[in-house]
């Protein structure tokens, strides 16, 4: 079962495109910083290209996207009224110069950088989030498949707040203050990042949208029911069994891989079986599926990774699961908020073009071939480092077509809502 969109309850267009189209920017920004380092930015997890190049992603690109998602969601999906959009819209500017400062700040060292990076970010998600949490945990009616979806969504809302605190405490160590188990801490914080906030709320937003986008049948109840819940509980204790050094978190790790493989078989399977023909952003879907498989087996193995294999995991699912199924769904989401805005402003009779014209399915194809050889020679970078640059100018390329090919309908928009009546 799956809930009608109510479109009535749309927040302006304004509050989540300012998010989307400013994302693929930040993937460009990411792309050059591979591109100057070379090797460098692939040799250690803890090089100063590698830190500013992951948070350029998982900030800039990735956080920006899933913002700006939740914001468009949360009222015409759940049915859930926004609360303080102002905020919200503030935090977008900042966010964005946060990260900036904090790239910057990882590349040079600079502590004074560190502290601007953390007093920006802090009052960013300070607005973002003081829009967001009212809005997830106000009592509304609500079919229940979309129930589970909610559910959720405010346990990867609580990641990230849980993922910011621990961000903005090394942030603070690393500007001078006080001291506190750096490694510890850098492992949680990275593991509620990337598995809590990235990780669930992909999958509680795929319950609603891979039926919607591609057409599939809706997922199993009792995966719905189930698969996240059982995720943040296998995530929360890994994060607890790491911060007291518990040998038994192998195990943890190989649960989380096992539900992200549940998700993987499941979406897989639905794809399969749908009648429709392929849309032009199946192939993210698959590619991601693939890229997550990787990603978790690395995770999962027994046994301490090494760091050619932590540097791959972290390549195949920054790049290839959460930036991949990312460009997905801001080829559909993006369109689609344009053209129900023309529909709604347009003057009588004006013609307003299809949402797969203002996406057409070559420009799609294109972006996608070009980010899936950025991404697979990323990987392959890890064990052949000459290759990095290469794979930072494809990077670099692949984002900026993603970000022209959002402009362009944007432009068109534009455009058409400035013809005379």
């Amino acid at each position: 079962m799956r809930r009608a969109l109510d479109l009535e309850l749309s927040p302006g267009p304004g509050l989540p495109l300012g998010f989307l189209l400013a994302a693929p920017w930040f993937g460009v920004a990411a792309g050059l910083v591979l591109a100057w380092h070379g090797a460098d930015a692939l040799s250690s997890r803890w090089h100063g290209a590698t830190l500013a190049l992951v948070h350029l992603l998982t900030l800039g690109f990735l956080t920006m996207t899933m913002a700006g998602s939740l914001l468009q969601m949360l009222p015409v999906v759940a049915g859930l009224s926004l609360r303080r959009t102002a905020w919200a819209r503030w935090s977008c500017p900042l966010l964005g110069a946060g990260t900036l400062l904090l790239a910057l700040a990882f590349a040079t060292g600079a502590a004074a950088l560190f502290a601007a990076a953390a007093g920006t970010l802090a009052a960013a998600f300070a607005l973002l989030l003081a829009c967001v949490l009212p809005s997830l945990w106000q009592r509304a009616a609500v079919l229940p498949a979309v129930a589970h979806i909610l559910r959720g969504m405010r346990t990867a809302a609580a990641a990230l707040a849980a993922t910011v605190c621990a961000g903005l405490a090394l942030a603070a160590w690393l500007a001078g203050g006080p001291a506190l188990p750096a490694l510890r801490l850098t492992d949680v914080h990275a593991a509620l990042g990337l598995g809590g906030w990235v990780v669930l709320l992909v999958v509680a937003v795929s319950f609603q949208v891979l039926p919607m986008f591609q057409g599939t049948s809706p997922y199993p109840a009792r995966l719905v029911r189930w698969l996240a819940p059982g995720f943040a509980l296998a995530l929360a204790a890994w994060a607890a069994a790491r911060w007291f050094e518990a040998g038994w978190r192998g195990w943890l790790a190989a649960a989380l891989a096992a539900g992200a493989a549940l998700w993987i078989a499941a979406s897989w399977r639905l794809l399969a079986r749908r009648r429709r023909t392929p849309d032009p952003t199946t192939a993210y879907w698959r590619f991601a599926m693939v890229s997550l498989a990787a990603a978790g087996s690395a995770f999962g193995w027994p046994g301490e990774a090494p760091e050619a294999g932590t540097l791959f995991a972290g390549v195949a699912f920054l790049g290839g699961f959460a930036m991949t199924l990312v460009d997905a769904m801001l080829f559909k989401i993006v369109p689609f908020l344009l053209w129900y805005h023309m529909q709604e402003r347009a003057q009588p009779g004006t013609r307003i073009p299809k949402t797969a014209e203002l996406a057409p399915a070559p420009r799609i194809r294109l972006q996608f071939r070009c980010h899936a050889g950025a991404v697979g020679l990323a990987m392959l970078a890890c064990r052949w480092p000459v290759l990095a640059r290469p794979a930072g100018l494809l990077l670099a390329a692949d984002c900026l077509l993603l970000a022209l090919g959002l402009g362009w309908p944007l432009l068109r928009h534009r455009r058409l809502l400035r013809q005379p009546s």
